[in-house]
């Protein structure tokens, strides 16, 4: 029963990690500060959350005992729950939490769970990760009635254990879905053991938002004559937040010079590279910078610039883009180069 449990857990954690997945895909940034963007390309910075830092979350459950030990339980085998947690991550590996948990009337008894432990972090693709906890928890109950299943204000000692999936929705906020298992709680009808299954969300203190674009109309009152320009950048970085493949707008922003300087001068040719960071399997990775690179050359085609112009390329993370940063991460990576010959 407590494997199943864990395990039920887990792959409904997959499902919904993937479906969010698939619709967070789609998602283009939201607009804020266009010359703070401009810098940004000039430079190739691109901001991300941070490894390291104090998290703060909460989630809603249910705990459940096996038919072995609903006995223990007055024959009760499940009940709703409540989670406060928060911790410290030493970088994206691993990292020490804390948590609370009350569990309502589980065997005419009110739970109250306090753990402390370490947590491991296993990236598996740009936003899902699995997570796993071991710890302590120090238990105090409070019975309701004669029928009580622990003595009155009783308190006890547990191992604790649990998986789990994230998924990063932005760089401070995340949700979670996962279970905790705890080992040989004593009551006054014997021993039992207890698993806690739970959804929750958790948002990280010191991670910037994600930039993106303004994009304001401008009446054009007095035609000029416009003569052939002469390319003014030989090469455009247009970065991606985790797992994004379509273009946001920043990338249709920086394309739109792309498009004039091409049209404006039919002997500039464009390279094309796609990239992604090295978080995630190498397949994942190569789908991603794929795909992000036939993205920007199939907008080139459609705003008038001939595929015969075009060289496309992708190399997910086994050609990163050297830098003069000292702090050359992820960030920099997930990208599509342009370079303009």
């Amino acid at each position: 029963m407590k494997l199943k449990s864990l395990s039920l857990a887990v792959v409904a954690a997959l499902s919904l990690g993937v479906a969010t997945s698939a619709m967070a895909a789609d998602a283009p940034a939201t607009a804020t500060n266009n010359s703070a963007l401009t810098q940004s390309a000039a430079t190739g910075h691109w901001y991300a959350g941070q490894g390291h830092g104090f998290w703060v979350g909460g989630a809603l459950g249910m705990g459940y005992v096996g038919s072995a030990d609903s006995g223990a339980f007055n024959g009760q085998t499940s009940a709703p729950s409540a989670k406060l947690d928060a911790g410290y991550d030493f970088n994206q590996y691993v990292g020490v939490y804390a948590s609370y948990d009350f569990m309502h009337d589980l065997g005419n008894s009110d739970l109250n769970l306090a753990t402390v432990g370490i947590k491991g972090n296993l990236p598996l693709t740009q936003k899902l990760s699995a997570f796993a906890k071991v710890g302590g928890t120090y238990i105090y109950a409070n019975d309701k009635d004669a029928n009580q299943v622990f003595h009155m204000h009783s308190d006890s000692f547990s191992a604790t254990g649990g998986l789990g999936l994230s998924y990063q929705i932005t760089h401070a906020l995340s949700t979670q879905i996962g279970a905790d298992y705890y080992q040989n709680l004593r009551t006054s009808k014997g021993h039992a053991d207890l698993t806690q299954a739970y959804w929750g969300m958790t948002y990280k203190f010191g991670q910037p938002a994600t930039p993106a674009v303004v994009t304001n109309t401008v009446e054009v009152v007095k035609e000029v004559a416009v003569e052939a320009q002469i390319p003014t950048r030989s090469s455009y970085v247009l970065p991606y937040q985790n797992g994004q493949t379509k273009l946001n707008d920043y990338g249709r922003y920086n394309l739109g010079e792309v498009v004039a300087t091409m049209q404006a001068n039919p002997e500039v040719n464009a390279q094309i590279i796609g990239r992604t960071d090295k978080v995630g399997s190498q397949a994942i990775n190569e789908k991603i910078s794929a795909a992000r690179a036939e993205n920007v050359a199939s907008f080139l085609e459609a705003n008038g610039v001939s595929a015969s112009r075009l060289t496309v390329s992708h190399v997910a993370n086994s050609n990163p883009i050297q830098t003069n940063s000292a702090d050359s991460t992820n960030y920099v990576q997930r990208s599509v180069q342009i370079i303009l010959k």
